[in-house]
C-alpha cells in the first residue's frame, strides 16, 4: 500500500471522528456564549454572541436556526440586515438599534484583529475548484441569527477531505471581504484550528473555541462556560437530559481536550458544577417517581375462582 493511499484513508478517518464529534456538539444546548444547530450530516450552524451582555445567551432564545421557514422576503431581508450595516449586531428585529458595540473591525480590540486574517483564499490540494463553497451560499441561508449574534457554518465536506468554516452573517464585522460577491462571501475562513487539522489532533471544540473567541467580545476565559441559569429554569425531565447531555460532552473534553488551552481548567470547574446539577436533579426526578409510585391495591370483590 502506497504511503498516498493510506495517509488519505487515515485522513477520511479523522474526518469521520470530526463528524461524530458534530453530531453530538448539535444535540446540546445550554451554553453561554454559543448555540449549536445540526443541519444534515455534514453540517453544524453555530450561532455565537456578540458582545458578552453578562446574562444573555442562545439558550435563552429560540433560535430560527432550527425551525425557520423560507420565504423570499424575509430571506432577503435578513441578507440586507446582515451586509449592509455595520453595527456590530445588524440583525433583523434590531431597529432602534441602541447597543454600543463596536462599530466594524477598526473598533475589535487589537487581538482580535490580528486574529482574523481574512478569508482562506488559497484552494483545498486535489480540488479543481478555485474556491472551496460550502454546500448552500449564504445569499441563500434561511437561518437568521439572533439579536448580537453572528452565525457561523461549521462543516466537513467529504468532497474536501476536511473541516471548514463560514461566516454567514455581519462579514463585514469580522473581516474585510473586498465586495458582496457570493463567491468571495463564501470563501472560508482561515482559522489556526482548521489549518493544523491535517497535522495534529484538532476536535470539534477546537474550533468552536476558536470561533467564539475571536467573535464575542470581551473574548471569554472559557469559551465553554454554561448558562446555568437557562439550565435551571427547564422542566425537571428535560433539564436532567440536557444536563447529562452536557457532561457527556464536557467529559470527552476532559479527556482529548488540549491541558495547555488556558480555558481547559475553566471547563474542569464548569464541569464538576454541572454535575452537582445533573446529580440533583437526578435525586428530584427520583423523589418525584417515588411519590407518584404507590402500591396497589386488590379490587374489592375480586376472586380468582370461577363458578
Amino acid at each position: 500500500m502506497s504511503s498516498g493511499s493510506k495517509r488519505e484513508r487515515e485522513q477520511r478517518k479523522k474526518l469521520q471522528h470530526f463528524l461524530t464529534d458534530l453530531a453530538l456538539l448539535g444535540s446540546l444546548q445550554g451554553f453561554r456564549y454559543f448555540q449549536p444547530w445540526l443541519r444534515g450530516r455534514e453540517e453544524l450552524l453555530l450561532t455565537v454572541v456578540n458582545e458578552d451582555l453578562g446574562w444573555r445567551s442562545p439558550g435563552f432564545m429560540v433560535s430560527a436556526a432550527s425551525s425557520f421557514s423560507s420565504s423570499s422576503s424575509s430571506s432577503s431581508t435578513s441578507s440586507t440586515y446582515s451586509l449592509a450595516s455595520d453595527a456590530s449586531s445588524p440583525l433583523p428585529g434590531d431597529h432602534q438599534g441602541p447597543h454600543q458595540g463596536p462599530q466594524g473591525p477598526q473598533s475589535m480590540p487589537r487581538k482580535q484583529q490580528h486574529s482574523l486574517q481574512g478569508p482562506h483564499h488559497h484552494a483545498h490540494k486535489g480540488s479543481s475548484e478555485a474556491h472551496l463553497l460550502p454546500a448552500s451560499p449564504s445569499e441563500r441561508e434561511i437561518a437568521v441569527p439572533e439579536l448580537n449574534c453572528t452565525l457561523f457554518l461549521l462543516a466537513g465536506y467529504a468532497k474536501y477531505g476536511r473541516p471548514y468554516a463560514w461566516i454567514r452573517s455581519n462579514h463585514e464585522r469580522l473581516v474585510n471581504i473586498g465586495g458582496t460577491n457570493s463567491m468571495v462571501k463564501d470563501t472560508p475562513m482561515k482559522l489556526k484550528a482548521i489549518t493544523d487539522w491535517g497535522s495534529q489532533g484538532i476536535r470539534v471544540w477546537d474550533v468552536v473555541s476558536e470561533l467564539v473567541c475571536l467573535c464575542t467580545v470581551p473574548s471569554p476565559s472559557n469559551p465553554f462556560a454554561l448558562d446555568m441559569r437557562y439550565l435551571k429554569s427547564l422542566p425537571l425531565p428535560e433539564r436532567f437530559l440536557v444536563s447529562g447531555a452536557l457532561l457527556n460532552f464536557l467529559e470527552t473534553y476532559a479527556v482529548y481536550g488540549n491541558r495547555d488551552e488556558l480555558h481547559y481548567d475553566k471547563v474542569i470547574e464548569e464541569m464538576k458544577s454541572l454535575r452537582r446539577l445533573h446529580v440533583q436533579t437526578l435525586s428530584e426526578v427520583q423523589r418525584r417517581q417515588g411519590r407518584s409510585t404507590r402500591p396497589a391495591t386488590p379490587v374489592s370483590g375480586e376472586s380468582s375462582e370461577e363458578e
